[in-house]
């Protein structure tokens, strides 16, 4: 299980099952906000999802 929450400085990625856990990038922002429309509303703060198919989870420092 994943979770993307809306900090004051950033958005987040998160990962239950690794604990592991990372700022996202400007495009990532724009693309989750498409994936999951209740982000757009700013009383939304975190979502929580199975999976994420538009974040790039392949690159070293991501979240496996």
């Amino acid at each position: 299980m994943y979770y993307i929450r809306k900090y004051s400085n950033c958005w987040a990625i998160h990962g239950d099952d690794t604990g592991e856990s990372r700022p996202l990038a400007p495009e990532e922002v724009d693309a989750v906000q498409k994936q999951f429309t209740t982000l757009a509303d700013p009383k939304v703060r975190t979502i929580f999802t199975d999976t994420i198919d538009i974040v790039n989870f392949n690159l070293p420092y991501l979240i496996k």
